[in-house]
């Protein structure tokens, strides 16, 4: 006894297919043949006859006789005769499988092979009438008999629920479609209105086009005049979208703003406000205490230098950088800081201070600038073009501070703003983990939409994402509903690779597997047994996602249920101005 089982057919299975073929288009011949005009009728019969009689000189009738045939267009009632033997195929797989997809991938082959015949008609009838009359039949069979094949394959599971991975735009069509319909595109993917506001994150590896597909976003989102602050590794945006008229925060770049820190109050609470833009919290237990302290001192220091109008931005930067302990206690007189200048508190104040000097070094970049003042939050009320945040590697440490500072600013004057469906004011914020903690970025990610704000975050890694934003790295995932994600690594405990599989998700599937038994002896018997099984499994494995090319990936748009397969062109955008 023989047995079989799973996705193939029986062998019995096509040579039945075949035989009925044969059988329905000779029992289908006299019918077509009463659809052809009568003066261009002849007998099948007599076909077979006169080539045996002219066996002996078989190619100059040949070319004779089939060019008649062609003139006559026996091409299309050939090509007409084959679609009852498509037909049998297609019912013998659809009954063998018990699914209709076979029939009506068979028909739906014969139409696409029967096209590609009367394309090839013309080609070969110059040179070889017998050949060319016969390419619709031939390939509209053989399209027949592939589609019905597949449509038998496709039949053996179905969709039940849960995730659907579907295949993108070609990306250049769509960023096409994008750009006529003012829209932008992630990757290749139109994004409506408001998908935009719904924010972005692209997960990706180094050089697996995670700062390629948010440039490209970003000359979308310039291209329809969108207002941007963009916090920019290597100056790579910068060098390509800077227009005249934008606005540059970096000390080390001749073109920097003068930041003015006092510029940016306007009421009680901004004191607090900018204390804690200057110095997040880093969601490690007690030192988050210890930057409770320094907030508060930096904040009692801040409201008695603005309210008694003692000097500038960059007097009030000196003198908490240099002003002795006496000064110190002066200026924070009669706010919560002074408690900490009390006697006996000089080992926690020491303590303070040192919390609070990377925040006051990082002033002291700003401090050398000259020109006019500068407030990011008169910028984002009535400023425009874009605002840039250029850093390189080895000013990462320098500028990280004042970068999450300036964002975290940005973002909450947005939040400030009338309500508006049309605004757009993109924050991109590439290589999302090196900047250290921006406070406030996960409670402003589900604030912004109705405000105009589009988020566009870009990270390599979730374990560092994580390690900067603890359990607030989940809410910022969470909260974008735009997701790209490309190669990305696995570590022991699955890492970014599994957290990718895991959003995309799983599906429950339903297939049918179908066992075959053949016995012989004295007599050979066949019988089939069919038996539906559903399991639910990962639709992209994390090995999958750790072995993606470059620039190929998966996307979901928030206002589709579905992921789509996406590959996208490296594009170098020309520099403008430099």
């Amino acid at each position: 006894m023989k047995g079989g089982s799973g996705g193939g057919s029986d062998p019995l299975t096509h040579q039945l297919a075949i035989i009925l073929a044969l059988v329905a288009i000779a029992g289908c011949w006299p019918i077509v043949r009463l659809q052809i005009p009568v003066e261009s009728r002849f007998d099948m019969a007599d076909l077979i006859v006169e080539h045996w009689a002219h066996r002996s000189a078989l190619q100059p009738w040949l070319d004779r006789r089939w060019a008649w045939l062609a003139s006559h267009y026996y091409h299309v009632w050939f090509g007409l005769a084959a679609l009852p033997g498509v037909s049998a195929v297609g019912i013998v797989h659809t009954i063998d499988r018990r699914t209709p997809w076979a029939l009506l991938h068979a028909l739906g082959g014969w139409v696409v092979g029967g096209l590609i015949g009367l394309m090839l008609f013309d080609s070969f009838r110059h040179d070889s009438a017998a050949l060319a009359v016969m390419m619709p039949a031939t390939f509209g069979f053989l399209g027949g008999a592939i589609g019905a094949r597949l449509g038998a394959m496709s039949g053996s599971s179905r969709h039940l629920r849960g995730t659907r991975l579907t295949s993108g735009w070609p990306a250049r069509i769509g960023k096409c479609w994008a750009q006529y319909r003012g829209r932008v595109a992630l990757a290749g993917i139109p994004l409506s209105r408001a998908d935009e506001t719904m924010h972005v994150a692209t997960i990706g590896a180094t050089g697996s086009g995670k700062s390629t597909a948010l440039r490209a976003l970003m000359h979308d989102a310039l291209a329809r005049g969108d207002r941007q602050v963009v916090a920019d590794p290597e100056s790579a945006s910068l060098g390509s979208f800077f227009a005249e008229g934008d606005i540059v925060l970096n000390p080390f770049d001749a073109r920097c703003a003068r930041w003015d820190l006092l510029a940016e109050i306007e009421r009680p609470s901004d004191f607090a406000f900018l204390s804690s833009s200057l110095m997040p919290h880093l969601g490690q237990g007690d030192h988050d205490q210890w930057i409770s302290y320094a907030q508060q001192l930096l904040a009692g220091a801040l409201e008695n230098f603005w309210t008694l109008k003692l000097g500038t931005s960059d007097d009030f930067i000196d003198m908490l950088a240099s002003a002795k302990l006496g000064e110190l206690r002066q200026l924070c007189a009669g706010t919560p800081a002074a408690r900490y200048f009390e006697e006996g508190g000089e080992r926690m104040l020491a303590s303070i201070m040192g919390t609070m000097a990377p925040a006051i070094g990082n002033l002291r970049h700003m401090a050398a600038r000259g020109g006019e003042p500068f407030s990011l939050r008169a910028w984002i009320r009535g400023g425009s073009g874009s605002l840039w945040m250029p850093y390189a590697a080895n000013e990462t440490a320098a500028l990280r501070g004042l970068i999450s500072c300036w964002m975290n600013i940005a973002i909450f004057e947005t939040l400030s703003l009338a309500p508006s469906s049309e605004r757009r004011i993109w924050f991109q914020i590439d290589e999302t983990d090196a900047l250290g903690r921006i406070e406030g970025l996960t409670n402003a990610l589900a604030r912004l939409r109705k405000f105009g704000g589009c988020v566009a975050l870009g990270f390599q890694s979730y374990a560092q994402l994580r390690q900067v934003y603890g359990d607030g790295a989940e809410t910022i995932i969470e909260n974008c509903g735009n997701l790209l994600l490309l190669r990305s690594g696995l570590s022991d405990d699955g890492g970014t690779a599994k957290l990718a599989s895991q959003l995309i998700g799983s599906r429950e599937v339903e297939r049918q597997d179908i066992n075959r038994t053949r016995s012989r002896g004295r007599y050979l018997t066949r019988s089939m047994s069919m038996q539906t099984r559903r399991a639910v499994e990962d639709v992209v494995l994390p090995s999958e996602i750790m072995q993606l090319p470059d620039r190929e990936g998966f996307v979901k748009r928030a206002s589709s249920p579905d992921w789509m397969r996406v590959k996208f062109p490296y594009e170098d955008f020309p520099r403008e101005i430099s």
